[in-house]
């Protein structure tokens, strides 16, 4: 019986660790644009700004297009946790106020990070976030949130 309970403490402490070592190997988020956009020096704080609708245009008069994962997706929501250190819900419900209002237009929403590379490869004004893993030379990385 004791060993028993030995092996199962065992292998709860092995499952939490690899759940653990798991969490931590998630892939950095590389905010992009076009290569040949006029985003350059841009602020993690400015980034917040365009996609919560209170930048909406550019010293140079760009008209930045922020575009967004759909839905609940875990990219999404570690991208707007960790930038504006507010929960997905407390966002979604900030875009509900707006848009009921009539203020603003939410960032356009794209399935999958291969569709944000593409829309952001085609549109100078484009940007987007997406897994640095998922990179490609088609855009240029601003900085990158861990």
């Amino acid at each position: 019986m004791i060993v028993r309970i030995r092996i199962v403490a065992l292998s709860l402490l092995l499952l939490a660790n690899l759940w653990l070592h798991t969490g931590a190997a998630q892939p950095r988020i590389a905010v992009i644009v076009h290569p040949d956009s006029s985003f350059t020096d841009i602020s993690p704080k400015q980034v917040v700004d365009i996609y919560m609708g209170r930048l909406l245009s550019l010293p140079n008069n760009h008209i930045p297009l922020p575009l967004d994962h759909q839905g609940g997706s875990p990219l999404r929501e570690r991208f707007y946790e960790t930038l504006t250190e507010r929960p997905l819900a407390q966002i979604n419900a900030y875009w509900a106020r707006l848009m009921f209002s009539g203020r603003a237009t939410p960032p356009r929403m794209l399935p999958d990070s291969l569709s944000v590379l593409q829309a952001v490869s085609q549109n100078r004004d484009a940007i987007g976030y997406v897994e640095d893993d998922k990179v490609t030379p088609a855009v240029r990385v601003l900085f990158y949130i861990e």
